[in-house]
This record gives C-alpha cells, structure tokens and sequence, in this order.
C-alpha cells in the first residue's frame, strides 16, 4: 500500500533525525536530509498535479476547445472514484475514493523523487567542491549536469513503475496493483531492459535542471550580493527558485512528453523508438503543439513544488547547519 511506504519512510527519519540531533552534522549529511526532505515535502503535496500532468501527457486526442484535455483528465479520475465506492462492500464518504484516486502511485513517486533530490543535491555539492577554480556558470551548470546523468540512470526504474501507475486507475484491465506488482510484471513480461525506457529523453531533460540550478545559484549569489547578505529570505529564495525553473521549463518541456510516451503501457506490442514517438507526436497532435501537452498543468504544478523544494532544503540546511 502507498501510504504504508509514506508512514515508514516517514518514522525512519524521525527516528533518525532523534538520534543525530546530539551529534555535529557533516556537510554531506545535511546536503543528503535536505534534499530528502525537499523531495519528500514536494511529492507528498504535488502528488495529484502531478499525476493529472502524465495523463495530460499521454493524451492523443485532439480538440480545438481549451482545456478540453484537462476537462476530460479530472472528469476520468471523478468517475474512478465513483465506480470504486460503488464496487466497494463496506462504503466511505465520496471524498476518501476521490483522495485515493488522486493520491494513485504515490508510493513510487515518492521513493523517486525523495531518492533522486537526495543524490542530485549530494552529488550536486560533491561535483561542485571538484572544481574550486572553476567560474560560476561553469561550475554550476557541470556539476548540475554530472549530478542530473547519475541521479537519472539510477532512479530511471522508478520513474517507469510511476508514469504506468499514473497513467491508468486501478480498474484498468493492464493497471498495477501496486509498485511491487508494477516491478514483477515489468520484470517477467517485458525485461529488464523496459525499465531503462526514455533514459535518452530523461537525459535531456537533464539539462533542464542544469539551466535551472544554473540559473537558480546566479540569482541567489547576485541576491545576496545586493543585500550583502549570507542568506535569504523566504521570499526570496522563492523568488530566485520561480525565476529559474521557468526558464529552463520553457526550453526543455517537450522532452518530458517524449519520456511518457515511452515509457508507457504498450499494450500493442509495437517496438517504439525515440524518432518513431517524435514522428508521431508531430504529424498527428497539430505539429510543436503536441510537444507541450500538459504544459498548463506542468506550470501550475510545478511552480509550487519548486518553490517547496528549495524552500524546504534552504530551511533544513540552514536548520541543520546551525544545529
């Protein structure tokens, strides 16, 4: 059950958190639990944006009406939630299967995301203290790109296992029971290698957080400099953290849309390759139009979930340094 991996993930670093509070913290400690926690803050608060996100994604139908897709999205998950009450023996208030449906895959998503910010900030910081001499913008933007490729290759398993588990209810005939189950059938029916499926797209997406980290450290250290301050305010760590994810968004979104559609269900057997989904995309969903299904959700989403991200690592490592 996804919200079992919630409670444990959750008393694992209480307990944790307990016993260090009495010792020094090193460097790499505090980079490691504040990106956890940024990770873990933001997928358990976003969770539901993001999955309306991937359906969006997914989506191959075309309408001349805004919002039609977005419209048909939630209308999808309302109606899952109805017929599960409905299949249930003993019932509960509408409200508990409409969070149920929202909160479908979490538990992959949050084992994602919680292990991928806590190596991209870890390494981030490792790759950085490599180059001293290095001037900012290549600092930044080298180490944010070595940290994006390992934390990519290695968490790219739990990304397939999330974007099936999002992409369908849990009444769909092909639908995972639950990550586990994802992991099992993925692993008997299709190979190891479907778990590495839309590496080459995850990895341009890689250059998207280079740009934003890139971008995010720029605004920061100029921040800082104009207050000739150590540190931020709330405000303004909000400020510089929106800024930057915005741009480096609008540069590299597309890549995003090309990962879910291959790492999806393939439910027809046909061999997909990065050109073939591409091709696809272009020629039938109105040409570059296609490319940035989803975006209204992604922005909407994603913003808040960046701004809880660097808000809530900048505190826990502030927190933690002093500790």
């Amino acid at each position: 059950m996804d919200f079992t991996l919630i409670l444990i993930y959750t008393e694992n670093v209480r307990i944790f958190l307990h016993t260090k509070m009495s010792d020094p913290w090193s460097r790499r400690q505090i980079e490691i639990v504040s990106g956890l926690s940024a990770g873990f803050a933001t997928t358990i608060i976003t969770h539901p944006l993001d999955l309306i996100k991937v359906r969006l994604q997914l989506s191959t139908s075309a309408s001349s009406r805004p919002f039609d897709s977005l419209r048909n999205v939630i209308s999808g998950i309302v109606q899952d939630a109805r017929a599960a009450r409905s299949a249930a023996i003993l019932q509960r208030p509408q409200i508990y299967y409409l969070f149920q449906q929202c909160y479908r895959g979490v538990g992959p998503n949050l084992v994602g995301n919680v292990s991928a910010w806590g190596l991209y900030f870890a390494l981030y910081s490792e790759f950085k203290q490599f180059m001293p001499t290095a001037d900012g913008t290549t600092k930044y933007f080298t180490a944010s790109t070595l940290a994006g490729i390992s934390t990519s290759v290695l968490t790219n398993p739990i990304w397939v296992v999330k974007t099936r588990m999002l992409s369908t209810s849990n009444r769909a005939t092909h639908s995972y029971k639950s990550a586990l189950d994802g992991i099992r059938l993925i692993y008997h029916k299709e190979g190891i290698a479907t778990f590495w499926r839309g590496t080459l797209p995850s990895l341009f997406s890689v250059f998207q957080a280079s740009l934003h980290f890139t971008f995010y450290d720029h605004a920061k250290n100029y921040l800082m400099e104009k207050l000739n301050s150590t540190s931020l305010s709330t405000l303004q760590y909000i400020y510089a953290s929106v800024a930057s994810k915005t741009l480096s968004m609008a540069i590299w979104y597309p890549t995003q849309v090309v990962r879910s559609r291959l790492q999806s269900y393939n439910f027809d057997g046909e061999r997909r390759s990065l050109v073939l989904v591409i091709t696809q995309i272009y020629k039938n969903e109105r040409g570059w139009r296609g490319f940035y299904r989803g975006l209204g959700a992604n922005i909407v989403r994603v913003l808040p979930s960046t701004i809880i991200t660097f808000v809530s690592y900048e505190t826990t490592k502030s927190y933690l340094s002093e500790a």
